[in-house]
């Protein structure tokens, strides 16, 4: 193996030498296609660690500067809007923010937060099944909170969240586009409660 080829790679990537020969021998000693292929790699990777597009991973790689780590951390904390509306952007929007959290209060596997953000319109379709739930009892403090606090937090347990799920599946529309934010909305409170012992709703009323 050509040591210099190996030390111009190096130079442009920073990689060990074992993985440094091992692309210049798979791409026949060109240094441009080894450094493309470790590029790819990590566009791929970062693609199959997210669940998103390869385009949005190579986006997020080139503004994170090729960092990997950084690239799934930017791509997994970006915000997510649940609306019946075609579009929207929650600054300065009254609504509800939604998030996973575990029982010590840290943010449950915050690489894969992802919080909801929910216009008051939009919330008002399924709030009654959320208030359904109540009194639950307030894992930070111990408190039995009464009713659903539309100004502040809210926190409801992986079990009390699949009741939720299931009221919301009860309630029948024939409206598709509330139908169709019934199902994002399940669909967000599933991924996460695969990993996350509580759902926070906070009202920003």
């Amino acid at each position: 193996m050509d040591n210099e080829k190996i030390k111009l790679l190096r130079n442009k990537i920073t990689i060990p030498l074992s993985v440094a020969i091992q692309l210049l021998k798979k791409n026949n000693g060109n240094i441009n296609a080894s450094e493309q292929e470790f590029h790819n790699n990590n566009i791929r990777e970062i693609s199959i660690s997210t669940e998103c597009d390869p385009d949005t991973a190579r986006e997020n790689y080139e503004i994170c500067l090729f960092d990997i780590t950084k690239a799934i951390e930017r791509i997994n904390s970006r915000p997510i809007i649940i609306t019946t509306r075609d579009s929207l952007s929650p600054r300065n929007e009254i609504g509800f923010i939604l998030w996973p959290e575990n029982k010590e209060g840290e943010y449950y596997k915050t690489v894969k937060r992802n919080d909801a953000f929910i216009p008051t319109a939009d919330f008002d379709y399924v709030i009654n099944e959320f208030k359904s739930v109540f009194p639950l009892t307030n894992p930070w403090n111990g408190y039995i909170e009464n009713a659903f606090d539309a100004c502040g937090h809210n926190f409801f347990d992986r079990n009390t969240c699949r009741i939720i799920i299931n009221r919301i599946n009860q309630v029948r529309t024939d409206e598709l586009k509330v139908a169709q934010f019934k199902n994002e909305l399940i669909e967000w409170l599933n991924d996460k409660l695969v990993y996350a012992e509580y759902i926070v709703v906070y009202g920003n009323l």
